[in-house]
């Protein structure tokens, strides 16, 4: 009979501490999902950002600052980063739910230190396969990390495709060997918002007519912790 306190129990302990962590990366990852965030006025605002804009959008790279790189066969969409006069709007819309946001997904509280935003258009085919969000490989210029991720959705009316879903992954396989996920439909006027290290993918999107107005367009805001906070 092992007593209290004991080295035995005490193995015990942490075996089923260890195990219950490990099933923890079976688990499906959280995520927090807010549906009429912005309104149709900003909505109408941010398609006429996008569709005014559409000769400034760029390819979208993989990887971090001035060491990404397009790559069609990872990711394949339009990017923007300027989003002139909405920007303090935007901001103030995605800070507003952030202590919501920890308190539901449950995380640590950490010290904001800046939003980090673009806007994206997915047509024809495009896609991002399966990352994260946080980089590890070089140190933030302003000191700071990815701590949460926000997705906010929007399109034209009636909507002139299909697919995109964001589909986030748990981190590793169940006992079964199956790798748990769940799809969230890029729906109007919706943010979703996730811890950064979930794996999560971008699935194939299907824009028929082909034209940009069409897109499916997402504008991610990443919430940063600054460092040694």
């Amino acid at each position: 009979m092992a007593l209290a306190g004991s080295p035995r129990l005490l193995v015990e302990r942490n075996v089923i501490k260890m195990t219950a962590a490990m099933h923890a990366f079976e688990d499906l990852p959280p995520c927090h999902r807010i549906a009429g965030l912005m309104g149709p006025a900003m909505v109408e605002r941010l398609l006429e950002l996008a569709l005014t804009q559409e000769r400034m959008f760029v390819p979208t790279k993989v990887g971090s600052g001035t060491a990404g790189v397009v790559n069609p066969v990872i990711r394949s969409s339009l990017l923007l980063r300027d989003f002139g006069g909405l920007r303090q709007e935007l901001e103030a819309c995605f800070t507003a739910v952030l202590d919501e946001a920890i308190r539901l997904l449950r995380l640590s509280p950490f010290r904001l230190d800046r939003l980090e935003l673009e806007l994206v258009a997915h047509n024809e085919g495009a896609f991002y396969s399966e990352h994260i969000d946080t980089f590890t490989a070089q140190p933030d210029a302003h000191r700071s990390d990815r701590v949460l991720t926000g997705v906010y959705y929007f399109h034209r009316q009636p909507k002139a495709f299909s697919g995109g879903d964001l589909r986030l992954h748990a981190i590793a396989p169940a006992a079964d060997g199956e790798r748990r996920f769940i799809d969230i439909p890029p729906d109007l006027d919706t943010l979703v918002l996730f811890p950064s290290w979930v794996p999560h993918e971008v699935r194939q999107v299907s824009c028929p007519s082909g034209s940009f107005a069409d897109s499916r367009f997402a504008l991610s805001c990443w919430y940063r912790s600054r460092r040694g906070a």
